[in-house]
């Protein structure tokens, strides 16, 4: 594959792409028209993606009007609070498309984040078309692989459901287009930009971008260049674009990795622990290929090309030595899908997800031009390998089927007969055009593709978009109504949240943000979340904690709600753990209620909002401490409860401190664990072989009113779960059948039964260590949740966790049921702890007390904290706004110290007297990187004014 230096001008072509986008554009994106559904997906569209867009453009709006405060780079808003930039820095900062909002008003956000999907998917082919032109293909042949490259599983999916995915396939190309100018003596000025944008769009895919680049420079170099190249020149120029871009970039990257080695991400595991990937994904890995159709990305590894591609692949692999290049990635990439440490390694050694596939969408797209371009000269021989391919794929397809059930593959399947029978005609001349009759067949794939994953049935993504509308109605109406009058915490100082798995709102979409509403939840869900407050969460116990989400209700736990400022709590009628309120939040306010038409009064609908006089200030003095080597020797339960105790300060600030005591503030109680077979279990040795199998945990208690007004606690720890061998769970389901008698006559097929449950533990991957425990009760069910490897940046590794049974105002339940989901071996310390929480209990006077030390005054402005207060003895200034090494402090106008107490917050030490305070915010490597950032422009300013003088004199010499 020969680079011209200057790409070739081939008459309409891009007219001729334009239409041809268009087409199939109108197919896929169509599709979700018709069915009356928007281009907003309902997790991260809905949650992250265009709330922020709206708030990006209001804040662009805004700085251009004067108002600086939109540069504020601290935000109250978002959960508990974070930087700006570490959110916005990873979603819209360096992504020029969002810069477009500036030109519509912002009521118009929502139509414009839509059309801004359909911009992007076109300038992806753009990019293709505009490298590929470079080399010498027909206009037929490189429309054919722009097709290939903008229309397969990875675009149908990311386009929409996460728009700035689609950037690094704008990126890409122009990467590889300014390393061919550099190899070949001309300017590294393209590459030098193309790495700009590379570096500022967003750090993750800069990564996986910076590696792809260098894979391609080594593999070019070693079979193209090897022998003919100015290595010190190429080094030099590579060495410059490398230097200046990162130079220029700094003020986005520095902040960045900063923000990033502080997050929750910074602890995860390599590759989730996983060696080789479950036994379904390399079932499912050949049809991957191909099917276009398809949503199912085990583990990100998202294919799904024109059925075209298969043929393509043959013929480059079969010319090998005249195709090394390609040759050589496509037997890389075959490897690297099959173990999941390249997965975590271009995932910066994280999870295994394979995300570096959109790599692969340039040379299988190449490779398609190749083979169109080459279709006058395929030989009896490449035919014969045609056939013989498809005739083993189609087999292994099968084969596969077998166990996958997928329908999505029977129109890519098709298309591969269609293909080879096109690939027949131009072989044997029957074809006038044969480069023509190929696009028109990819055409045809990729649009019944793009149909078929969008379209309303049999799991088409449409069934994942909002309604038309929707997101509008939800912005304004997002609990009902009930918040609508509600304050955010910055004027308010008070925050919100809902029960536990509640407040379902239809079609998967859940409340994990604040955005858009002007109430302030305690929960969020960013890709970059503050390390700390990961920290605490899981300290806490808190069971629902993942790295995305570290928060979200905390369980209903009545102490931590109190704690974190919550002052109204939102659910839903006859939804999941409507009745578990926390202790002493009374029913405020209530909307309309929507009674079931059948009379059937467990379907009613109504939200519901509760109100509590106990939440906690975002500041106020406590003058008792604990340390955490005092912690290490509580429970979780006691952990919780000394938050109001004391604050947790280090060894050092805590000296000459008076120590906080959690001395019989919680009660750990007597239990036992029954199986539903009537036998005492040991929870060391708790071993389920039936899949019907529950237990109950029971208190024994002699008197009616056991423990009131308390909250009852199940603490989890040395939690391990080993499976039983696939062969022992199969024979363990089929023992289970046959017990059924005469009921289950008619299920007595042990052939049947026997691919049934093997099947179905093959796809689940089993034997895995995922495993659920179920703790259900009068007010609702709780869940321990180990997940599967397979689902990447939420998994997390489970040994311990604290559920919060509920509430109980009168007495605590005789029992609650515990049901573990999955056969096989369990063990675990169990504790069962009640704790007091009435109004007149100690805990509602410290409660009270704290709430009468609260920081006066209070004022949250634009990165900085203001208000005052009269101790009159030493004690901690403590608060709920997350620590960062960003804020600073002074009190009666003296620098002091910043503390990080409580594990995750804001504080400051103070002594006897009265103090005016005032925290400020400065975005941690801001200076150092806009420093770097001024030498970079500056040095390219140099460059630029000597090539110009050089250029000058040339022309003057």
């Amino acid at each position: 594959m020969d680079f011209a230096v200057k790409h070739h001008h081939i008459k309409n072509l891009y007219r001729d792409y334009l239409l041809l986008f268009l087409v199939v554009a109108a197919c896929m994106f169509g599709t979700y028209l018709l069915s009356g559904h928007s281009l907003i997906w309902r997790l991260d569209g809905a949650n992250q993606h265009l709330p922020l867009l709206e708030n990006f453009r209001r804040g662009l709006g805004q700085l251009l009007s004067g108002h600086t405060h939109s540069l504020s780079q601290w935000s109250y808003q978002m959960g508990l609070g974070t930087d700006n930039f570490s959110v916005y820095s990873y979603y819209l900062l360096g992504d020029i498309f969002a810069y477009l909002t500036l030109l519509f008003p912002v009521a118009q956000v929502v139509t414009v984040y839509q059309w801004l999907i359909v911009l992007r998917l076109f300038c992806a082919g753009l990019a293709f078309l505009f490298l590929a032109s470079h080399f010498n293909f027909s206009k037929n042949a490189l429309l054919t692989g722009s097709l290939v490259y903008m229309f397969n599983a990875f675009l149908l999916y990311s386009a929409a459901a996460q728009p700035f995915f689609t950037t690094p396939f704008i990126i890409f190309p122009l990467l590889v287009l300014g390393v061919e100018k550099i190899l070949q003596g001309q300017s590294a000025w393209p590459l030098t930009g193309a790495f700009i944008w590379m570096l500022v769009s967003n750090y993750y895919f800069a990564f996986v971008l910076g590696l792809g680049t260098l894979l391609y420079l080594v593999l070019r170099v070693g079979f193209y260049y090897l022998h003919d190249l100015n290595y010190w020149q190429a080094l030099g120029k590579l060495a410059w674009a490398t230097v200046t871009s990162l130079l220029v970039s700094a003020v986005m990257l520095v902040p960045e990795i900063i923000a990033v080695t502080h997050s929750t991400r910074a602890a995860s595991s390599f590759a989730n622990g996983l060696k080789l990937y479950p036994l379904y994904y390399y079932l499912a890995l050949p049809a991957q290929l191909i099917n276009g159709g398809n949503r199912d990305f085990y583990f990100w590894s998202a294919l799904g090309y024109a059925s075209l591609v298969f043929f393509a692949l043959i013929f480059v692999c079969g010319h090998c030595r005249k195709y090394p290049l390609l040759t050589t990635t496509f037997g890389l990439s075959f490897v690297m899908l099959l173990f999941p440490f390249f997965g975590a390694l271009f995932n910066g050694g994280m999870a295994p997800s394979n995300r570096w596939t959109l790599l692969l969408c340039l040379p299988l797209a190449l490779a398609t031009c190749v083979l169109v371009q080459e279709l006058r000269q395929l030989t009896d021989r490449t035919i014969k390998l045609f056939a013989g391919g498809l005739g083993i794929y189609a087999l292994v397809i099968a084969m596969t089927y077998y166990f996958q059930n997928d329908e999505k593959i029977f129109i890519p399947f098709i298309f591969l007969f269609v293909s080879l029978a096109a690939l027949l005609l131009v072989h044997f001349r029957t074809v006038r055009d044969p480069q023509r009759f190929l696009l028109w067949v990819v055409l045809a794939n990729v649009s019944l593709n793009a149909i078929y994953f969008a379209a309303p049935y049999n799991g088409g993504y449409a069934n994942e978009m909002l309604p038309t509308k929707t997101y509008q109605q939800l912005r304004h109406q997002t609990y009902a109504g009930l918040a609508d009058k509600l304050a955010p915490v910055q004027k308010s100082g008070y925050r919100i949240s809902t029960t536990s798995e509640n407040f379902d709102l239809g079609g998967g979409y859940h409340l994990y943000n604040s955005l858009p509403s002007q109430a302030t939840s305690i929960s969020s869900y960013y890709s970059v979340q503050n390390q700390f407050v990961g920290d605490f969460s899981e300290q806490m116990g808190n069971i629902q904690y993942d790295a995305n989400v570290p928060l979200r209700q905390v369980d209903d736990r009545t102490i931590l709600s109190n704690f974190l400022g919550v002052r109204y709590i939102f659910n839903w009628l006859n939804q999941d753990n409507f009745k578990k309120i926390p202790a002493n939040y009374y029913l405020d306010k209530m909307s309309s209620l929507v009674t079931d038409p059948n009379g059937n009064h467990q379907h009613d609908q109504q939200a519901r909002r509760y109100k509590t006089d106990q939440a906690l200030p975002l500041f106020y003095w406590q003058d008792h401490v604990f340390t955490a080597s005092q912690q290490r020797h509580y429970t979780v339960s006691q952990k919780e409860r000394a938050l109001i105790s004391g604050v947790k300060v280090s060894s050092k600030t805590a000296h000459n401190l008076p120590q906080a005591s959690v001395k019989g503030q919680t009660f750990n109680l007597p239990y036992r664990l029954i199986s539903s077979r009537g036998n005492e279990v040991d929870p060391h040795h708790l071993t389920k072989e039936d899949s019907q199998e529950t237990y109950q945990i029971v208190l024994p208690r002699d008197l009616p009113d056991y423990y009131p007004d308390s909250e009852l606690h199940l603490e989890f720890s040395k939690l391990t779960y080993r499976p039983d061998s696939l062969k022992d769970q199969i024979k363990l389901e089929q023992l289970h059948q046959k017990s059924q008698g005469m009921s289950g006559l008619l299920g007595q097929n042990d052939r049947y039964n026997y691919y049934k449950y093997l099947r179905y533990h093959v796809l689940q991957g089993s034997p895995d260590s995922s495993f659920k425990l179920k703790v259900s009760s009068a007010l609702g069910t709780e869940t321990i949740d180990q997940p599967k490897q397979s689902t990447l940046s939420f998994y997390k590794d489970v040994t311990d966790g604290m559920m919060n049974v509920g509430y109980f105002k009168q007495s605590l339940p005789q029992a609650v049921t515990l049901t573990p989901t999955k056969l096989g071996h369990y063990s675990f310390d169990l504790k069962v702890v009640a704790v007091p929480l009435g109004k007149d209990s100690a805990y509602g006077q410290q409660v009270k007390q704290l709430q009468r030390q609260r920081l006066r005054h209070l004022k949250l402005t634009a990165d900085k904290v203001t208000g005052s207060i009269t101790t009159k003895k030493p004690g901690i200034l403590t608060s709920t706004i997350p620590y960062s090494s960003g804020w600073q402090v002074k009190v009666n106008g003296q620098k002091q110290p910043v503390l990080r107490t409580n594990t995750a917050f804001l504080g400051v030490k103070l002594g006897r007297g009265t103090h005016h305070v005032t925290f400020s915010y400065h975005l941690p490597g801001i200076k150092l990187g806009s420093t770097l950032s001024l030498a970079g422009l500056a040095l390219l300013a140099l460059s630029l004014l000597g090539t110009w003088t050089i250029k000058h004199r040339r022309q003057h010499g």
